[in-house]
């Protein structure tokens, strides 16, 4: 199972990515499809994206004792100066088969807006929480 990951760069808020990534895990427990090895899929943006990054960093024992196989993908390439750079990444990381996602909006940050759009279009099974 692939877990996109959006967070907005000015989220503040740890205790809410951690609780929100333990309820995301537990909804894959439960999951029909039963799957245990779990990729999360992010670009390790500052803010709540970084926060996932440490909360699987801190768990990773526990969650391997729960019979959970948990790896990161990070997708940060390499960008030139056109901002429609940031915007293609982004469509190609919602567009490789990800499975369910997690965003994390501080209104009025356009990129998580848009990939928000664009994970609705796409009908990907989505957890939002906003700040």
């Amino acid at each position: 199972m692939r877990i996109l990951v959006i967070g907005s760069p000015t989220w503040k808020n740890y205790n809410t990515v951690m609780r929100t990534m333990a309820v995301v895990l537990e909804e894959v427990k439960y999951d029909p499809a039963g799957d245990t090895h779990i990729a999360f899929v992010h670009t390790a943006q500052r803010g709540a994206e970084t926060m996932v990054t440490e909360f699987l960093g801190k768990s990773e024992r526990y969650l391997r004792q729960k019979g959970y196989f948990v790896k990161e993908e990070i997708n940060a390439k390499k960008l030139t100066g056109n901002p429609l750079d940031k915007a293609t990444a982004d469509y190609d990381m919602i567009t490789s088969g990800i499975d369910r996602a997690v965003v994390f909006l501080v209104p009025g940050d356009k990129r998580a807006e848009s990939c928000l759009k664009i994970i609705r279009e796409f009908d990907i099974p989505t957890r939002l929480v906003k700040q």
